[in-house]
């Protein structure tokens, strides 16, 4: 009895330990980064402005962790997956670029998250003028050819795979915490 109540305890305490584990790694984020979004379907989109909106262009399960301010790319902390679809023919450099900017990712030939292309609006991402989107962090990727910047616009829907938007402003190569700003310009 008393050796299956230390093994119940033990089990617990493994329990506790994983579930707590993401909790206190977000609490260790700095307090200044400003928080994702709290809409949880909505998509990139033309916006009168400067240029093209990325607000809420993550779909189903939100990323709440913003990238950090720093000025170098972000690193994944394990390998992850992806495929390009037919459709992005003529993308692909653009799309793995992307891809490489967050470091891990390995480009496979029909496994991990599917990467789609459009020539117009991305469709089913809660709005009707997306141009990009990723459903449930890395469950699928669609990208519009209707952007200036492939690569760029691929590395911001690749970031959602763990982080939302991190700040009004133009998305732009200076950093991850660019990179994953509202607005392609």
């Amino acid at each position: 009895m008393r050796t299956l109540m230390g093994r119940l305890a033990g089990a617990a305490a493994s329990v506790a330990m994983v579930v707590a584990f993401p909790l206190t790694a977000n609490a260790a984020e700095k307090a200044d980064v400003t928080p994702a979004p709290t809409t949880y379907a909505s998509a990139a989109s033309v916006a009168t402005d400067p240029g093209l909106r990325l607000t809420g262009d993550q779909a189903g399960e939100r990323a709440t962790a913003a990238p950090p301010v720093a000025k170098k790319p972000a690193t994944a902390q394990a390998s992850w997956y992806y495929h390009i679809t037919s459709s992005c023919r003529g993308y692909e450099n653009s799309i793995v670029r992307g891809a490489d900017y967050w470091g891990g990712g390995v480009r496979t030939t029909s496994s991990g998250t599917p990467v789609s292309c459009t020539s117009g609006y991305v469709q089913g991402c809660g709005i009707s003028n997306a141009v990009g989107c990723n459903w449930n962090q890395g469950g699928r990727i669609a990208l519009s050819s209707m952007v200036r910047d492939m690569a760029l616009l691929a590395a911001h829907e690749f970031g959602h795979n763990w982080y939302g938007h991190s700040a009004q402003g133009c998305a732009s190569w200076n950093s991850a915490y660019d990179v994953m700003k509202t607005t392609m310009c």
